[in-house]
């Protein structure tokens, strides 16, 4: 497993629960899985609903590990 925040990576889900990491977390209504308890503690806050959540002054400014790269376009403009 891997941090969506960070990267760093675990072999075993028997040490995540030991040391604490988050299995989900949300932005918003999007879901993301695993957070370390370091990035945990610095990005995430638990909400009204009872779920962890993205504080807000981190809201929209973390680029998530978890997510499917999105596609680049490039526009070329050629000139005679």
């Amino acid at each position: 497993m891997r941090c969506a925040i960070c990267g760093i990576e675990l072999d075993s889900i028997d040490e995540a629960v030991e040391q604490g990491w988050i299995p989900s977390f949300y932005e918003g209504e999007t879901e993301h899985e695993f957070a370390c308890p370091s990035c945990t503690v610095v990005f995430l806050e638990l909400g009204e609903d009872g779920e962890m959540q993205v504080k807000e002054e981190y809201r929209g400014k973390i680029t998530y590990l978890d997510e499917k790269p999105k596609d680049n376009w490039v526009m070329g403009i050629m000139l005679r």
